[in-house]
């Protein structure tokens, strides 16, 4: 949205304190909407409030995040939901000490934790133009209970995934003790 040398001034004071970052997720609010003309649609992909405020601990800066909940695929694909989510990032700037925008992106995350590509990204927002909201598509709910439903789904499948490893890594080693014991045997009533 900015080039890398441009900064928005706003009027909030800089401070480095954690207040700072409740301050902004109180007082902050984005609306980010994609329109596509040829179809005449239009979806927002905003929170409106920041579901996350967070001050980065090398660069200070700020960092609020926005994010909505989108259906990605059927039931028992590879993933089901994606998170589509907006960083502002905020900076000190100016003579006064006021934060200063320095940069916001749009990210597309599934629920492995992988930021999609163009291509991949393209078909989750065409499906957002569709209406196809995630969760269940409970638009009555805020977008900061839908997205911690998909941080515990993501937690969840984590899990999952780390006691399926377990348990294969376990076969395995089952496996090469049977077979070295197999082959000591072999060799010694040899």
């Amino acid at each position: 949205m900015l080039d890398p040398k441009e900064t928005c001034p706003t009027p909030i004071p800089n401070s480095e304190t954690e207040e700072t970052c409740n301050d902004l997720a109180g007082d902050l609010s984005l609306s980010w909407i994609l329109i596509d003309p040829t179809w005449l649609r239009a979806v927002n992909l905003s929170s409106h409030k920041p579901v996350s405020v967070q001050r980065h601990w090398l660069s200070s800066e700020v960092h609020a995040r926005f994010a909505t909940v989108l259906a990605a695929g059927e039931k028992g694909s590879a993933s089901e939901f994606v998170q589509c989510g907006i960083v502002v990032t905020c900076g000190s700037g100016g003579d006064r000490g006021e934060m200063h925008v320095r940069g916001a992106s749009l990210q597309v995350e599934d629920m492995d934790g992988v930021f999609l590509d163009g291509k991949g990204s393209l078909e989750i927002l065409k499906s957002g133009f569709e209406g196809k909201k995630g969760i269940n598509g409970r638009r009555e709910m805020e977008g900061g209970k839908r997205y911690e439903m998909f941080l515990e789904m993501k937690r969840d499948r984590k899990e999952r995934k780390l006691k399926n490893e377990r348990t294969l890594d376990m076969l395995c080693v089952t496996f090469g003790v049977m077979v070295f014991v197999s082959l000591g045997l072999f060799l010694l009533l040899r």
